[in-house]
C-alpha cells in the first residue's frame, strides 16, 4: 500500500480511478487478463512493463478508446 492510498483510506475517500477485473482480447490475443489497477488521490503512478505487455492497450481502455472485454469495470470518482 502507498503512502498516498493509506492516506487516502484514513480520510474516507476512494480512488480517483479503480479498474476491476478489466481483460481485452483481440481475435485469438489475449492482451489483457483480469488487471486491477487504481490511482489514489495524491498518487502519481508510472506504468512499466516488457514490449507486448499491454501497456498501451490498458491505457487505451483508461481513455476510451478501446473498450474492455465484457466482465470488467471502471470506476471514475466512485461513479462506473
Amino acid at each position: 500500500m502507498t503512502t498516498a492510498e493509506s492516506d487516502a483510506r484514513r480520510a474516507g475517500q476512494e480512488p480517483m480511478l479503480r479498474l476491476v477485473n478489466i481483460s481485452k482480447s483481440f481475435g485469438e490475443v489475449k492482451s489483457l487478463e483480469n488487471v486491477n489497477f487504481a490511482v489514489w488521490p495524491g498518487e502519481v503512478v508510472g506504468l512499466l512493463g516488457d514490449n507486448g505487455a499491454g501497456k498501451s492497450t490498458l491505457v487505451k481502455i483508461i481513455t476510451g478508446y478501446h473498450r474492455p472485454d465484457p466482465g470488467g469495470e471502471i470506476y471514475f470518482h466512485g461513479r462506473r
